[in-house]
């Protein structure tokens, strides 16, 4: 029962002859439209990871496989051009194994913070794309958190190699490695959806496999080429 003075929160509902019968509730309509907002955004992470809601239901596996096999094969380009970076640092990577000790860890830090970073970049440009200058307003918004998430995670684990194995010129490599792969990672994050949209190229299916495949071969080339410009080796 509402009470004089308390917030109108609904639409009257009248017959033909102008009675009020009752009101209608505007929450419910709203609390649908936020449910189908984020049904929406739902499906769009679930795209951008190279997997679409349709498959929880009954898809054939050929079907399946075409969906994801392109995000595989981007993996494998992408794993290769890696192990090669890595094979032209061999001399530097076996001066100081703890390099390889943190690889997989620091590989890890530049794809998630690669992918948190398109995802939004993703369901920014479903809402700003018609503003001019959004690309430079989100890009010098992502890189000042991924500034941040970087210094945290590069000292943190820069410390851990530190007490671990005693060697200080390596651990500065370590975390210094990570503060720039993150940058890295972070600015591939907002540039390849921007560019793909530029390009009028499907979002959903492409910016999961190029941004993750760009981050590991740009992380993979800073940090070796910043541990040979460190160590000197």
């Amino acid at each position: 029962v509402k009470r004089i003075g308390d917030p109108v929160t609904g639409k009257p509902v009248v017959d033909e002859n102008g009675k009020m019968l009752g009101m209608i509730d505007v929450n419910i309509f709203t609390r649908e439209m936020i449910d189908m907002e984020e049904r929406e955004q739902l499906h769009s992470i679930f795209d951008t990871l190279g997997v679409s809601v349709a498959e929880m239901k009954d898809r054939s596996p050929l079907s399946v496989f075409r969906r994801r096999f392109p995000w595989l094969l981007a993996t494998i380009a992408s794993g290769t051009v890696c192990a090669l970076l890595v094979g032209f640092f061999e001399a530097t990577l076996a001066e100081s194994l703890i390099l390889a000790f943190f690889l997989t860890l620091v590989l890890g830090l530049g794809e998630s913070v690669s992918m948190q970073t398109m995802a939004i970049t993703v369901h920014v440009m479903h809402h700003r794309t018609s503003r001019s200058g959004w690309y430079i307003e989100v890009l010098s918004r992502e890189l000042t958190r991924t500034l941040l998430l970087a210094v945290a995670c590069g000292l943190i684990v820069g410390l851990i190699a530190w007490i671990w194995r005693g060697d200080a010129p390596a651990s500065l490599v370590i975390g210094a490695g990570i503060l720039l792969s993150l940058i890295l990672a972070g600015f591939i994050g907002v540039s390849v959806p921007s560019l793909l949209h530029k390009l009028r190229l499907d979002l959903r299916v492409a910016s999961g496999p190029v941004t993750l495949a760009l981050a590991d071969i740009c992380t993979i080339g800073a940090y070796f080429s910043l541990a040979a410009f460190i160590l000197g080796r």
